[in-house]
């Protein structure tokens, strides 16, 4: 697991490597406004960005923990009840990112079988920024296979030790 751990961290730093590039191209996009010009796509640029970052940063989000969960009902509980409705959640969590994994990577294929292109001025292949959100939901249904593959094995529910004192 320590391969795809690492994976996990190449995509957090993509991830944050998409959200400092919108930084800089509206920063770009705001001097070449002062002196009379514009960058072309440059919103188109932003949003795939902005969805790169987001997808890419999923695992590794969620391996250090910060999702937001519903704790309520796991504080309710004991700890083996616990377990049960983590495995539960994570089971229901893995269903339904598999099928958004699966329909995302149709639709990101599709793009680039039917040479899908950009309105914008720029014409970019589709498939090509769609690729980070295809990558990013990749690896989140991972994590949460390997995060069920650990309950299963009787590790940690929860790694935060603050959320453990308070099941037990």
């Amino acid at each position: 697991m320590k391969f795809t751990q690492t994976l996990y961290r190449i995509s957090a730093v993509l991830s944050a490597m998409f959200l400092a590039g919108i930084g800089l191209l509206i920063l770009a996009q705001i001097v070449s406004r002062l002196v009379g010009s514009q960058i072309p796509s440059a919103d188109d640029f932003a949003a795939w960005s902005m969805a790169g970052s987001v997808f890419l940063a999923l695992p590794a989000t969620f391996n250090a923990n910060g999702h937001i969960r519903v704790t309520i009902l796991f504080k309710a509980f004991g700890p083996n009840v616990t377990r049960v409705l983590d495995v539960i959640s994570t089971l229901v969590a893995i269903g339904i990112l598999a099928w958004g994994t699966w329909f995302v990577g149709e639709y990101v294929f599709e793009s680039y079988i039917y040479h899908d292109v950009s309105q914008g001025i720029v014409a970019v292949p589709l498939w090509i920024p769609q690729c980070a959100m295809f990558v990013g939901i990749l690896l989140m249904t991972i994590a949460l296979i390997e995060h069920l593959i650990t309950l299963l094995k009787g590790g940690e529910t929860f790694p935060d030790e603050d959320v453990t004192e308070e099941v037990k």
